[in-house]
C-alpha cells in the first residue's frame, strides 16, 4: 500500500510542479516588465540626487551668475483697498534658470527628457515680492507649491500659481474719476548681483488670461529691470517692477453719489420761491444742508485717512455745502428784513446802497420801492416820494424843493388860473399822483390830500384857509418842526405835473406853530 501510495506522488509531482512554474511565471512576468520600465527613471533620480546639495549654487565656477528668468500672468485684480492702500492679485508665477549639475543624457535613461521633482529638493532662487503687504497672501517661496520640472540640458522651470497682497499708494486727488499705479516688485532678498542676476523675459506682464475687473479698467502692466544700490551692499541688486496701471470706473459713484448730491443741491434754488409766509425756507435749506453732511460721510468712510489730496467728489460735496449755506444765511437775512417793522426797525442806509444802488445794477433789478442812495448834497435835495399806497418812487424830472417853491410866489396864482382853466375847479383824489414827505408818514399825506381838497373849493376864501392852516399846524406838529411836503398834482387838462404852491405858505405856518409848542414844553 505504501508503495503504491509513493508511485502515485511521484507520477503526479511533475504535474504539480509544472502548475507551479506556470503561475509563477505569469504573475511574475508583468512584475519584471513594471521594474525595467521605473528603473529607468528611478536611475535618473538616483544618479541625479547622488552627491547632490541643494544649498549650493547651480554653477562649477563659484564667480559665475546665476540669471534667473522672471515673467508673470495677470489673472485677475481680487480688490484694490483705497482705505488700507492694499492691492491683491491673483497671478501665474514663471521662473527660469539653468543648473547643470542637474542635467543629464537622454539615451541612457530610455528618452526622458524632463523629470518633476519636489522644490524642497533641488536649488531655487529666493525671489519674493518685496513690497508684501500680508504673510496669509505673502510673496515668499511657501506660497509656491507645484514641482520644478527638471529638464535633461540643465533648465529648470518653476511655474505656480499664487496670491499677493502688496502695498499701493492711493492717489485720491481725482476721486472717482482717479488712475492708479501699483507696484510689484520682485526679486532676490539674499543673493547680490554677483552671485544672481533678475531677468525679465518679457516687456510686459502676460495679459491673455486677464479676468475683467467690475471696479477698474486695466491700462497697462509694462516690467522693467531695475539695478539698485543699497548702502548695507557692496554689489547691486537686481528686482524685476511691473507697473499695474489701473483706471477706476466711476459710473457707480455717479449714480450713487453725484448724482443724488446734484438733484438734492437743486432744493436750494426751490427755496427761493418759497413765499416767506409759509415758514419752510429755513427748514428747506437746513434739510440740504444735512443732506450734503451725509453724503460726506459716506465718501469719507471709501477714502484713506490722508492730508495729502483733496478728493475731487469732496471737493464738489464741500462746494455745494458752502453755496448751500450761503443760501441758508441769505434766506434767514430775507426773512428778517421781511419781517421787520418800518416803524421799529428802519433800514440801514448801507442796506439801500447794497441792495437798491449795487445790487440793482448787476442783476438788472427795477424796484418798485427806491430810495434814494446818494449821500451828495445834490441828492439831499432830492425827494422820497409815497403814493397813496405807501410805495416809494422816484421822480427825477418833476420835482421842486420848498425853498425854490417859496421863491415862486407867482406860480401860486399861475397854478390856480390853471386849474380853472382846465374845467375843474377841485383836484379829485385820482389826479394826485403822489406825494412826498420826509419825517412822516404817508396816512399824514392823506389827511393832507383831504386838507387840499377842502382848501381848492373855494381859493378866494380866506375862511377855508384860514381853518386849513390850523389843521394843517394841527396835525403836524407831531412830526416835528423839519416836515417837508411837496404835493405832486396831474392836471388831465395838460397832460404834466404842476406842484401846488399854496403848500409853502402852510410850511411856514406850520413851522412856527411847531416850534411855539417847543418853547412851551
Amino acid at each position: 500500500m505504501k508503495n503504491e501510495k509513493c508511485r502515485r506522488m511521484c507520477t503526479r509531482l511533475p504535474r504539480y510542479l509544472f502548475y507551479l512554474a506556470v503561475i509563477f511565471t505569469t504573475c511574475c512576468q508583468g512584475t519584471f516588465a513594471a521594474v525595467k520600465r521605473e528603473t529607468e527613471e528611478f536611475r535618473l533620480l538616483r544618479d541625479l540626487f547622488n552627491d547632490y546639495d541643494k544649498e549650493v549654487r547651480p554653477v562649477y565656477n563659484t564667480t559665475d551668475v546665476v540669471n534667473v528668468e522672471f515673467s508673470m500672468s495677470l489673472i485677475q485684480i481680487i480688490s484694490v483697498n483705497s482705505k488700507s492702500q492694499l492691492l491683491t492679485l491673483n497671478v501665474w508665477i514663471r521662473q527660469k534658470w539653468k543648473n547643470p549639475m542637474l542635467g543629464w543624457n537622454t539615451s541612457y535613461y530610455g528618452g526622458i527628457k524632463s523629470v518633476n521633482v519636489d522644490p524642497a529638493k533641488v536649488w531655487i532662487p529666493d525671489v519674493i515680492l518685496y513690497n508684501n503687504a500680508d504673510d496669509s497672501n505673502g510673496g515668499g517661496l511657501e506660497k509656491y507649491k507645484t514641482s520644478v520640472i527638471l529638464h535633461a540640458d540643465g533648465n529648470n522651470e518653476w511655474n505656480a500659481p499664487a496670491s499677493f497682497t502688496s502695498t499701493c499708494k492711493i492717489n485720491v486727488a481725482n476721486f472717482p474719476f482717479d488712475k492708479q499705479n501699483c507696484s510689484l516688485k520682485f526679486g532676490s532678498w539674499t543673493f547680490q548681483g554677483d552671485r544672481l542676476t533678475m531677468v525679465s523675459s518679457e516687456t510686459s506682464a502676460d495679459l491673455n488670461l486677464y479676468m475683467q475687473n467690475g471696479e477698474w479698467n486695466l491700462l497697462k502692466m509694462p516690467a522693467k529691470l531695475n539695478k539698485v544700490y543699497y548702502n548695507c551692499c557692496k554689489y547691486p541688486y537686481y528686482d524685476v517692477t511691473l507697473d499695474l496701471i489701473i483706471k477706476r470706473k466711476p459710473l457707480y459713484y455717479v449714480f450713487n453719489l453725484i448724482l443724488p448730491c446734484a438733484l438734492i443741491s437743486t432744493l436750494t434754488l426751490i427755496g427761493f420761491f418759497l413765499p416767506p409766509e409759509s415758514g419752510e425756507k429755513v427748514g428747506l435749506g437746513i434739510t440740504v444742508l444735512l443732506a450734503m453732511t451725509v453724503f460726506l460721510l459716506l465718501v469719507a468712510e471709501t477714502l484713506p485717512a490722508t492730508s495729502d489730496d483733496i478728493p475731487l467728489l469732496g471737493q464738489y460735496f464741500i462746494a455745494t455745502m458752502f453755496v448751500t449755506a450761503m443760501a441758508l444765511v441769505s434766506t434767514c437775512t430775507i426773512l428778517n428784513f421781511f419781517h421787520r417793522s418800518p416803524s421799529t426797525s428802519p433800514m440801514p442806509q448801507w442796506v439801500r446802497v447794497i441792495i437798491l444802488g449795487f445790487m440793482g445794477k448787476v442783476f438788472c433789478f427795477k424796484s418798485e420801492a427806491e430810495e434814494d442812495v446818494k449821500v451828495t448834497p445834490k441828492a439831499r435835495r432830492r425827494k422820497i416820494e409815497f403814493d397813496l399806497n405807501g410805495d416809494a418812487v422816484f421822480d427825477d424830472d418833476t420835482y421842486m424843493t420848498l425853498p425854490e417853491l417859496a421863491e415862486s410866489p407867482r406860480k401860486f396864482r399861475d397854478d390856480m388860473s390853471m386849474v380853472s382853466q382846465s374845467g375843474r375847479s377841485t383836484p379829485s383824489r385820482r389826479s394826485v399822483r403822489s406825494m412826498s414827505i420826509v419825517g412822516g408818514q404817508h396816512s399824514f399825506a392823506e389827511r393832507l390830500l383831504e386838507d387840499i381838497n377842502t382848501l381848492a373849493e373855494d381859493v378866494s376864501c380866506e375862511t377855508g384857509r384860514r381853518q386849513a392852516e390850523r389843521r394843517m399846524a394841527y396835525r403836524s406838529s407831531d412830526h416835528g418842526p423839519h416836515v417837508f411836503l411837496v404835493v405832486f398834482v396831474h392836471y388831465p387838462a395838460l397832460n404834466i405835473f404842476n406842484i401846488l404852491p399854496s403848500t409853502c405858505h402852510w410850511l411856514k405856518q406850520t413851522n412856527k406853530q411847531t416850534k411855539r409848542q417847543i418853547d412851551r414844553q
